[in-house]
């Protein structure tokens, strides 16, 4: 899939439909099915993946609350530092929609620390991969690799190589990827800085992730 065909999203769910998708995943078993089903992959029907489907397109509904929710959760996570992931990424994607990002770069770099809901070791990986399904290859790849572009800023002391960024010298997207960890993300640990609130956001993240989402 192309930059250009991230830029179309489709319609986004009413709250209705978001409800209903909330209700009808939760549902146990697999109501409403009438054929054999097995206990092992190997053994399920077209019929039965068919409807499997359906129930996974309406989870994609979903997947801009859980988002948001991952987002709200930072607000407790501050590893030491003086602001908290939250306040972070709000900063940095404030940064970058002034400094006129694509849409697609203002959600990636709201949602580039997400990984650290679950891990600081490898949040970068674990980032670009919830968003690239539904966000430009450009976007995916800064997010994807911005530890190493970041790490100009502090690695020298803590015993790493500063210039990691190198490796990927003529990238593609290695110019975006500098402006992202120069001007945006390493900047973005003020305490005093007045950033837009996560409300802001927030159609932004819908509108993103409302998209098709790409396979493989």
């Amino acid at each position: 899939m192309t930059n250009t065909e991230m830029q179309t999203p489709t319609q986004p769910s009413t709250q209705t439909d978001i409800e209903l998708a909330r209700h009808r995943v939760a549902q146990p078993g697999s109501p409403g099915f009438e054929g054999e089903i097995g206990g092992r992959m190997a053994e399920f029907s077209s019929d039965y993946m068919t409807y499997i489907e359906d129930y996974l397109d309406d989870d994609l509904r979903l997947v801009a609350d859980r988002v948001m929710t991952m987002l709200r959760s930072m607000a407790d996570l501050h590893q030491g530092f003086q602001v908290s992931q939250l306040d972070h990424s709000l900063q940095t994607a404030t940064r970058a929609e002034q400094d006129g990002a694509s849409l697609d770069m203002i959600v990636a770099s709201l949602c580039h620390d997400i990984g650290k809901t679950f891990s600081n070791m490898n949040h970068p990986a674990i980032a670009a991969e919830i968003l690239r399904p539904w966000v430009s290859d450009e976007a995916c790849w800064v997010v994807k690799y911005h530890q190493d572009f970041q790490g100009r800023h502090y690695y020298g002391r803590i015993g790493m190589d500063p210039e990691m960024r190198r490796k990927h010298l003529g990238h593609e997207h290695y110019d975006m990827a500098e402006r992202f960890a120069d001007v945006w993300d390493q900047t973005a640990f003020d305490p005093d800085y007045v950033s837009e609130p996560l409300e802001h956001f927030e159609p932004m993240v819908r509108e993103v992730f409302s998209r098709k989402a790409r396979r493989g």
